[in-house]
């Protein structure tokens, strides 16, 4: 496999290799600037009926947090976790996640009960339109990331196994934080107390593992973060960053959840991972606004910070 070819046009991740201080000298602590970040977020969430769950990570590490530990449906967030798997199996060799995959709507239930995603549920119809044929599994993790594909997402996980997610996670310390049980659209197991959860603390470190070649090699982490800076779902933490700023993100949606996990690139200040979780009554463009105003937040502070 060869280099990917967006990693030639992204800016180191190391503050050090770019010369800069992980706090420039003159600023106020680290942790003055955390709280005084934190009590931003607080002043923009008051009064709001929900759970709301930030996580900041720089360079250095996690930095600032507001109820990073609270568990949330996981929505299309836990895709991510899918991702990271088949890139570390096709490191390793495994074969199961390599060649061609028939594509089809029908599939085996947590429980054993068969069911049927519906195009309707979806939004990736490049995929839909290619049943009964095959597709590339690499090409279905694409669209599982790019356009947060359910169909692309459930071919992946039945050919690597479920299994295959959950040890990903375990080796990552994420098995806690990221719960990863049951295909997408699997209603029965969800019925049942099947389901997908993730925190702020875990998709921020997630991100950060993928980010910083921690949890993948070099190439496979270019290539993580190829797919998700084409991401094409940027109405959350991109939406509140300056135009033609650097991202790699995934978010997940369903009534009364909105959630984005973001890699941040700034030109004159070192990067950073912020994840929003959201569990609340508010109607999906309010939610997405909000996590936008979240994100402006966290941006200004940090520019701030660094400047």
């Amino acid at each position: 496999m060869g280099t990917d070819p967006f990693s030639a046009t992204l800016p180191p991740l190391s503050w050090r290799e770019r010369g800069l201080s992980p706090f420039s000298a003159g600023t106020l602590s680290s942790v003055v600037q955390g709280e005084r970040l934190r009590a931003a977020w607080d002043g923009e969430l008051a009064g709001l009926a929900g759970t709301f769950s930030l996580a900041l990570v720089g360079p250095s590490g996690p930095l600032v947090s507001r109820d990073a530990d609270a568990p949330h449906y996981a929505a299309s967030t836990i895709k991510l976790a899918v991702l990271a798997a088949l890139l570390r199996d096709r490191n390793a060799g495994r074969p199961e996640a390599f060649g061609p995959v028939v594509v089809h709507a029908e599939f085996a239930g947590a429980g054993g009960r068969a069911f049927t995603l519906q195009q309707s549920d979806d939004q990736d119809d490049d995929t839909w339109a290619l049943l009964g044929s095959t597709a590339d599994l690499l090409w279905l993790a694409e669209r599982m990331i790019v356009v947060s594909g359910n169909l692309a997402t459930d071919l992946v996980v039945e050919r690597l196994g479920i299994g295959s997610v959950q040890r990903f996670l375990a080796d990552a310390g994420l098995s806690g934080p990221l719960g990863f049980t049951r295909l997408i659209g699997d209603a029965a197991a969800e019925a049942a107390g099947s389901t997908n959860t993730v925190t702020a603390a875990g998709l921020a470190s997630l991100m950060t593992g993928i980010a910083d070649h921690t949890l993948l090699g070099a190439a496979d982490s270019e290539r993580a973060l190829g797919f998700l800076a084409a991401q094409q779902h940027r109405r959350m933490i991109p939406a509140g960053l300056p135009e033609s700023t650097w991202s790699a993100s995934k978010g997940g949606w369903v009534p009364g959840v909105q959630h984005d996990v973001a890699l941040v690139r700034p030109e004159s200040a070192p990067p950073y991972a912020l994840a929003v979780c959201t569990t609340s009554p508010l109607p999906e463009p309010d939610a997405e606004r909000l996590i936008a105003r979240l994100s402006a937040i966290t941006w200004e502070h940090w520019i701030r910070w660094h400047g």
